[in-house]
């Protein structure tokens, strides 16, 4: 990814993250999912959560955008809140082994005494040997309830057990990494958050059409 748009776009996830953090805990609906902060989450042994504001958050996320290596990770953002429904989402990029730059969106909510989750990988194209190895060979968003975190599997808390992760597998109209990553934070956030987003990005510009203007062909 080249460096303005890897900038912006560190700058946005960041700025994203601080706002949602002060709104969290402003939402009295959602002081149950305080274990997913991670100022709590020791006490509640938890692995998946999101980061205070960290030092050098911007910097981590621009490095991996610019310069993605295998096995790179970043730690988790907070990027929206539905306190209607109490949930929190958060975010990550993770690099694959053939330096592949995804994304994760993890759905978070706490019920009485009970976690639940649900998450999606935002996925460059897989292919692997044997039958059906190309099933995943294009753009694509699958669910997901493992993490892999230092690399180990975690589960995501209160994950459905029955929860098929090879499908379905959505397709997305991406060609790059910087795309995989609008398409995560629009599934998450809506449109309304990329509107001061200055990428030069057909995928954005499409996020951006909205009513009989989303109608028109591509």
């Amino acid at each position: 990814m080249d460096r303005s748009a890897a900038e912006e776009l560190a700058k946005f996830l960041v700025n994203l993250h601080v706002h949602k953090q002060r709104d969290f805990y402003n939402h009295p609906a959602l002081g149950g999912c305080n274990r997913f902060a991670q100022k709590y989450a020791q006490g509640y042994r938890g692995e998946i959560f999101f980061v205070e504001q960290e030092h050098g958050l911007k910097e981590k996320i621009m490095h991996m955008l610019i310069n993605p290596k295998a096995g790179m990770e970043t730690p988790y953002l907070l990027i929206d809140l539905e306190p209607a429904d109490g949930l929190i989402k958060i975010f990550r990029l993770l690099v694959t082994k053939h330096e592949k730059l995804n994304a994760e969106v993890v759905f978070l909510k706490v019920e009485g005494d009970e976690c639940l989750s649900f998450g999606f990988r935002y996925e460059h194209p897989e292919m692997f040997s044997g039958p059906g190895g190309n099933k995943h060979a294009f753009f694509h968003v699958q669910p997901i309830k493992i993490a892999c975190i230092d690399g180990r599997d975690v589960a995501l808390p209160g994950a459905a057990s029955w929860l098929p992760t090879s499908t379905p597998a959505f397709f997305m109209m991406a060609s790059n990494a910087c795309e995989v990553l609008l398409y995560a934070i629009h599934s998450a956030c809506g449109w309304e958050c990329l509107e001061t987003l200055r990428i030069d990005s057909y995928v954005l510009r499409r996020f951006l059409m909205t009513g009989e203007n989303a109608t028109s062909a591509f």
